[in-house]
């Protein structure tokens, strides 16, 4: 049992610091804190931590199996990129309607669901594969990680309780260092944009890497 709960907390340290570092999905949860409200924000912290889970399990099943280091980041890159940059318009399109206050036309369709949009931005986030498949890696060769469904199972519940912790600072931040949202909306918006625009350019980058390799090989 005592090393069911190293292996637990392990998990659990580093799903908490990895969720730290500001990203697209920590500074998500907080503009829809500030914005939406807590409830808002928690359904989008669920959908990030499932999805999340899921990776897991399916690094721990195997990466030669499940030929995660090629095809499968081929397919996230590109709708990572896209969704990004959709996040990314809409916060600019959300800044110009500030500035027009009588202006009322939706050019793009929004996302209302968070838990959806926690979903979709954690599931294309082709970053989170290659962080867990080396953590895996490290615990196993320290004799932390085995494998068992034991292990696991107190392992991928570390890292969801990790990831709760690391979001739920941020989304407590959002609600109460923002206090009134409708006063930082217009700096909140540019800087969301910006994000936003930044990762997808980011990931743009790791694609054409990527494709240029396969063609150099």
């Amino acid at each position: 049992m005592k090393h069911c709960l190293k292996v637990a907390f392990s998990g659990l340290l580093i799903s908490f610091l990895g969720a730290l570092p500001l990203g697209t999905l920590n500074l998500t949860a907080f503009d829809i804190a500030a914005s939406q409200g807590t409830y808002s924000a928690l359904w989008f912290c669920l959908a990030v931590i499932l999805v999340e889970l899921v990776v897991v399990r399916l690094t721990l099943y195997g990466t030669e199996r499940l030929q995660m280091d090629g095809k499968v980041m081929d397919y996230l890159l590109p709708f990572g990129v896209l969704l990004l940059m959709y996040l990314s318009v809409s916060h600019f399109m959300d800044l110009a309607k500030i500035s027009e206050v009588d202006s009322k036309i939706d050019v793009l369709p929004q996302l209302k669901s968070t838990f959806m949009l926690g979903f979709l931005l954690s599931a294309l986030n082709p970053l989170q594969i290659p962080f867990w498949m080396t953590w895996n890696k490290v615990l196993e060769n320290k004799g932390i990680l085995r494998a068992n469904l034991k292990y696991y199972s107190f392992y991928i519940s570390g890292i969801g309780v990790g990831t709760m912790i690391g979001l739920g600072v941020f989304v407590l931040a959002g609600k109460y260092i923002l206090t009134n949202y409708n006063d930082y909306s217009r700096v909140t918006n540019l800087l969301m944009g910006l994000l936003y625009l930044g990762f997808s350019f980011y990931l743009m980058y790791l694609f054409i890497k990527k494709r240029l390799n396969y063609k150099t090989q």
